[in-house]
């Protein structure tokens, strides 16, 4: 959570000029979203997508400039893990283009001292730079990495702080973004779109009264500082129970309990399940695990009556100008309705 209040309120801030930002949503990181990819190539375990050799696990990318970012996770046999932003769509993937960050790990190398954005185009790469990190990446550690394209500017941060921008003309458009690797782990994966305001009068009242009404029914701010509570609470809860656990001997509860007080602090996700928890830690994660969806069903289903009635208002927008036979403007209407309603979970 430590970062994520500095970029509410950077997400804000840009929501209110040209470039209207989304907020963050988080990607294949389901059973569910990983139907459609073959399981030899990607698997979830203990909370981590863990990506083997293949032309990367991309999803859709509504809208071209966005950006994306990751936890990296630097385990044992992990090589060359990418994030991967612009990718053309409907061509095979030998003939593809994008734009991605890839860290330099070679198989059996446990530290690294720099990272690559590359464009790719059709199997050869164009080296835009060599990035330093801000210390070794080693073994055992985790960064988080993150790449954004609008128009023609890319930008690299790492761990929310912006350590490298270039102007690059090499590819505008793009379908698909999702990390790649030959063998990696992940977490955290997390999309957001930047769609220009519109110039039209219509659209842009109704995106602020959207915007507005978000403000008023749903804000981000407070949930967030409403969910860094409930982590908080969690962590005391976790620091009583091992007190008791270390009092009373009991090495394994002890363990697993300072293993997730170090989770929770790495910002790492939940186990999908909790079957092979230690039974020591299986009640406090269920409680946790409850009111912190509790917390985040409340506000998405605030947003997603918020989100409704948008849509239906672009809906009616596009009818208008369809009517009307001005076909370009209600394609635009359209291209707007369907990157909001991409959002809804």
């Amino acid at each position: 959570m430590k970062h994520l209040l500095p970029l509410a309120l950077a997400l804000i801030t840009l929501s209110a000029h040209a470039q209207q930002a989304t907020e963050w949503k988080t990607i294949l990181a389901t059973e569910e979203e990983l139907k459609g990819f073959p399981p030899e190539q990607v698997h979830l375990v203990d909370g981590l997508l863990h990506v083997r050799a293949g032309h990367g696990i991309l999803v859709p990318q509504p809208h071209p400039d966005g950006a994306i970012r990751a936890l990296f996770h630097f385990r044992e046999k992990t090589s060359w893990p990418q994030l991967r932003i612009r990718r053309t769509a409907d061509v095979r993937p030998q003939d593809s283009e994008y734009y991605e960050i890839i860290l330099n790990i070679k198989m059996g190398e446990t530290s690294i001292n720099n990272l690559f954005l590359n464009f790719t185009s059709k199997g050869k790469i164009k080296r835009l730079a060599v990035v330093p990190l801000p210390k070794p990446f080693v073994l055992g550690e985790y960064i988080d990495l993150e790449l954004s394209a609008v128009g023609e500017h890319l930008k690299v941060l790492i761990n929310g702080k912006v350590a490298f921008e270039i102007d690059d003309k090499s590819i505008s458009t793009g379908g698909l973004w999702g990390v790649a690797a030959d063998q990696a782990w992940f977490s955290k994966i997390q999309v957001r779109s930047f769609v220009p305001r519109s110039s039209d009068p219509r659209i842009a009242q109704l995106e602020d009264a959207y915007a507005a009404a978000i403000e008023r029914d749903a804000p981000l701010i407070p949930h967030i500082e409403a969910v860094k509570a409930l982590d908080d609470k969690y962590v005391a809860a976790l620091d009583r129970a091992l007190d008791a656990a270390t009092q009373a001997g009991n090495l394994d509860a002890a363990l697993a309990l300072r293993t997730e007080k170090k989770r929770l602090q790495d910002e790492a996700p939940l186990p999908d399940d909790d079957k092979a928890t230690n039974e020591t830690l299986k009640p406090l994660r269920a409680t946790y695990r409850s009111a912190l969806s509790q917390l985040t069903t409340q506000r998405e289903q605030r947003l997603q009556t918020l989100r409704e009635k948008f849509l239906q208002a672009l809906d009616a927008y596009q009818a208008e100008l369809t009517r009307a036979k001005n076909l370009d403007a209600a394609l635009e209407v359209r291209k707007r309705r369907d990157i909001e309603a991409a959002k809804a979970p």
